[in-house]
């Protein structure tokens, strides 16, 4: 049977996707664009409403095709996620999966590999620990197995990621220092990145070893939400941002060749939040220097403590406050993208262009290398003179 998966929501849920689709390989059946799909597979989220808006589309769409459609993901956890959405369209809660490695990424140049699932935050705006349940850990002879098979079939990168990644081993006694440790001993590999990060997690000595580990990528995903106390403590958040810039200090005192980036991601509109509290959050995109700042407008979640909130911030407000943070975190951007010119950095290639090649770099900015192909490949970690900045992208010539 032709198969084709449409994945939506975080970097765990291309996990997920992955392992599915492997299982099915596994039993015969072959991947294919949705066209010539018989079954497809939606594999949602319920973190936005736009996000199950957008599955729900998709997967109405696929059925009036006359698919065989099958959902699975957050969404499914949801009360009347699938309901009225086709006859041929079933939820998948349960899969017998005979793997449970990976060996490959289809159609990334970077694997990415969960080590844990589930949430415990509680965040007053986020459904996650209830659709995902408690932190569970993955085994760590699995995980480095897993790596090993990845590695062996060319994957130079390797991102580890999870629900809530910082949590690793709370629930098995291990840590993910021991893990990156054991990393460290597979050949062939050439970086480990960590998807995202609470910032209570960055302890001195976990910082102080990812500087010691030379496979290391120097980049933090580190998700902030507000600069703004008020709204912090009303999300549940478990920081003050002086808090919160005190652990990014502490990274960059021990930086001193400024080779770290970090990037976040911010809320606008959260219930109560007024003018000043947004101001709160401008100036900490200014005052953390963010490479990037992914933008999201607060959605209500209901069965969360937010979803009951008064103070509900207009649409409008959110659509203009967004804008207005789009505007200056992208200021931000150039400045930090632009004070890496005069540097090599080293750049993983993933793909021709017209005039070169473009890849990113271990601070996970997108690098073109202006050269006619003269000892690149993709897949290949190469060094790069940067030379200047065009359209948010570095400019610059392998040494």
């Amino acid at each position: 049977m032709n198969l084709f998966i449409k994945t939506y929501g975080c970097k765990a849920n291309q996990y997920d996707s992955q392992l599915l689709l492997e299982n099915l390989l596994q039993d015969g059946y072959k991947l294919t664009g949705f066209k010539d799909a018989d079954m497809v597979v939606v594999n949602t989220c319920c973190v936005t409403a736009k996000a199950e808006k957008e599955a729900r589309s998709f997967i109405r769409k696929a059925a009036e095709e006359g698919k065989d459609v099958w959902v699975t993901g957050c969404a499914t956890k949801r009360d009347g996620f699938v309901e009225r959405l086709g006859n041929n369209v079933k939820v998948l809660s349960t899969f017998p999966f005979k793997k449970k490695t990976i060996r490959y990424f289809f159609n990334h140049t970077r694997a990415f590999v969960k080590i844990e699932n589930g949430c415990e935050n509680f965040c007053a705006y986020c459904v996650v620990p209830f659709v995902r349940g408690k932190v569970k850990s993955r085994d760590e002879d699995e995980i480095v197995e897993e790596v090993e098979a990845l590695v062996s079939n060319g994957y130079k990168e390797i991102v580890l990621t999870g629900i809530d990644t910082g949590a690793y081993g709370r629930d098995t006694g291990r840590d993910i220092i021991g893990l990156m440790e054991r990393l460290k001993g597979i050949d062939g590999l050439k970086r480990v990145r960590l998807s995202s990060i609470e910032v209570f997690y960055l302890t001195d000595g976990l910082c102080d070893y990812l500087f010691s580990n030379e496979l290391f990528c120097p980049h933090l995903h580190i998700p902030l939400q507000s600069g703004s106390d008020r709204i912090l403590k009303l999300m549940g958040r478990r920081y003050t941002f002086a808090e919160y810039l005190k652990r990014i200090e502490y990274i960059k005192k021990k930086d001193r060749e400024g080779r770290f980036t970090f990037t976040t991601d911010m809320m606008v509109g959260f219930p109560y939040e007024e003018d000043d509290d947004f101001d709160m959050s401008l100036r900490a995109i200014e005052e953390v220097s963010f490479l990037k700042v992914h933008i999201f407008r607060y959605s209500k979640r209901e069965g969360t403590p937010a979803f009951t909130m008064g103070g509900q911030v207009p649409e409008d407000v959110k659509k203009k406050r967004e804008k207005e943070m789009e505007y200056v975190a992208g200021m931000v951007s150039e400045r930090v993208k632009g004070g890496f010119t005069g540097r090599v950095l080293d750049v993983l290639i993933e793909r021709k262009v017209d005039g070169g090649w473009e890849g990113y770099s271990a601070q996970y900015i997108p690098v073109k290398i202006l050269d006619k192909g003269k000892g690149c490949r993709i897949n290949e970690v190469v060094s790069v003179l940067i030379k200047g900045i065009e359209n948010g992208i570095l400019i610059g010539a392998m040494v």
